[in-house]
């Protein structure tokens, strides 16, 4: 059985800093493109001064990235107790559609290559390629000099090593005082939830400046002679997100009818609520109470809903994992970089922790680009081109990692109880 505490409550959509002056974010994102646009063709290639804007404002998100990942992995494996057949079940069940969101985000990048037309390389400083690494290499790479030399150089297979080792001996430690009847642990997990809502307050005000940073980014693209490919490239991009999000959707129906015995159809029905409440606030934590009542319909019971929408969320992004993954081979290309399988592996290895990293942080995905870039040796300064689109996918894959909480809901409570006659008949509205 999974026992479960309450997760902690952390800084959302709906806080002040997320829509400044009262308007939604994406608002001020769009208004930014439009205002961007005739500044860049009145200025032309004077408008690179507005780069400044994009390039501090990475540099503020690469900053709050590594403590941000770091602290919401160990507040997650810490604050939630997640024990038994079902919590290992729910893992796998996520573990599995990650990867498979990847592979999907992938194989249609490297079959599309989107980032072909980009042309985003500065003839007058190019970027360096990648070095080229080795298994040996990377095992190497797994142990850090120093805890501070992690950070310093935001390498998040060794944060994650490092996480790890920590989260598994606080929840020891957590396990043992729970067995003596003390509750001393609680004071560590106080500070951890509490420092993660910290560095989620700053992040909000920095996730409050991206309309500058995509007013700068727009205005010196415009400007430049090369700025509409780079748009053109995006829009390609978009259309390969969409198209690997809704394969995704597509695994997810066919697991529900062969695994999880219930009509795509049926499901379908259930789910159009959440679907649109996640795509409308672009929010998981915003549209739970929602999920909860779709899943309640479908005849999932509270206990495998609860496990899998309100504990489950945080490790489960697929959609976030896909953009990701995906986002990393768009900028490769269009740097002209070719990247190795040993490269995608680092990639998908990066981008399975980030993705879990991102789990309750607003934006997530680009927060954590930074580090998925650095894995693999690609400039961090380009990120603020994905931003003209960031709000739009960010609204698609979020109601893609819904849908997967959805799923592994019915997977498990399928598991857990067989014998009940409204969830093991096939629905007949196929």
């Amino acid at each position: 059985m999974a026992q479960i505490d309450q997760a902690p409550t952390v800084a959302g959509v709906d806080e002040p800093e997320s829509r400044p002056g009262g308007i939604p974010l994406y608002i001020w994102v769009i208004a930014a493109v439009i205002l961007a646009i005739p500044v860049g063709l009145f200025w032309g290639e004077g408008a690179e001064h507005l780069n400044l804007l994009p390039r501090l404002i990475i540099r503020a998100l690469s900053a709050l990235a590594a403590p941000l990942v770091v602290l919401a992995i160990l507040s997650a494996i810490v604050s939630n107790d997640i024990r038994g057949r079902q919590g290992a079940l729910m893992m796998i069940y996520y573990l599995i559609n990650t990867v498979v969101a990847m592979g999907f985000g992938l194989v249609l990048s490297n079959l599309i290559r989107p980032g072909l037309g980009a042309k985003l390389i500065d003839l007058a400083n190019p970027p360096v390629p990648p070095p080229r690494r080795t298994v040996t290499d990377l095992l190497v790479e797994l142990v850090p000099r120093s805890v501070g030399d992690a950070f310093a150089q935001n390498n998040l297979a060794q944060l994650v090593l490092l996480t790890l080792a920590l989260a598994i001996g606080l929840v020891k430690i957590r396990n043992e005082q729970q067995a003596r009847g003390e509750t001393t642990y609680k004071a560590a997990v106080d500070v951890l939830n509490l420092g993660f809502e910290l560095l989620m307050r700053v992040l909000l005000w920095v996730v409050a400046l991206v309309p500058l940073a995509v007013f700068g980014v727009v205005a010196s693209s415009v400007g430049q002679r090369e700025g509409i490919q780079v748009f053109n490239s995006l829009i390609w991009l978009i259309v390969v997100v969409l198209i690997g999000l809704s394969c995704q959707v597509i695994w997810y129906l066919v697991i529900m009818a062969i695994f999880g015995r219930m009509s795509p159809l049926r499901f379908l029905r259930g789910a159009t609520d959440v679907m649109a409440s996640t795509f409308s606030t672009s929010s998981t934590a915003a549209t739970m109470p929602v999920t909860l009542r779709a899943l309640s319909k479908l005849g999932v019971s509270r206990e495998s809903s609860q496990l899998a929408a309100c504990v489950g969320t945080n490790f489960n992004n697929d959609g976030t994992a896909l953009y990701q993954a995906t986002a990393v081979l768009f900028m490769a290309q269009a740097l002209g970089f070719s990247l190795t399988p040993i490269d995608q592996l680092i990639i998908v290895l990066t981008t399975l922790v980030a993705s879990v990293g991102a789990g309750g942080i607003p934006s997530g995905s680009f927060v954590t680009l930074p580090l998925i870039f650095a894995a693999v040796g690609l400039p961090a300064d380009k990120i603020p081109v994905l931003l003209t689109i960031d709000w739009f996918l960010d609204r698609c894959r979020t109601t893609s990692n819904v849908l997967g909480d959805m799923t592994v809901a019915v997977l498990l409570d399928r598991t857990h109880d067989s014998a009940k006659p409204s969830v093991d008949d096939f629905d007949a509205a196929l």
